[in-house]
């Protein structure tokens, strides 16, 4: 009996945050997740048909991009 469970990809744990209604940014992505890629995964993810928003903000004096998806409820991508 194999009792391993499947790692999730970077690419499924940014579908499931942003599937829950949440926004994330590079440093958001980076505290919660260890991830230092965001922007390659969004543009994977985009490749594969999700429809991402995304704004640039300032803040303290730094600009960064929050990512999120408009309707989750209508978004899914297996194996992303």
């Amino acid at each position: 009996m194999n009792t391993r469970q499947t790692k999730q990809t970077y690419g499924q744990i940014i579908m499931a945050h942003l599937l829950a209604g949440k926004t994330i940014t590079n440093m958001q992505a980076y505290d919660e997740y260890g991830m230092t890629c965001l922007a390659q995964r969004i543009s994977e993810l985009r490749a594969s048909g999700v429809s991402i928003d995304d704004e640039m903000v300032t803040q303290n004096g730094k600009r960064f991009k929050r990512y999120w998806i408009d309707q989750p409820a209508q978004q899914t991508v297996e194996g992303a």
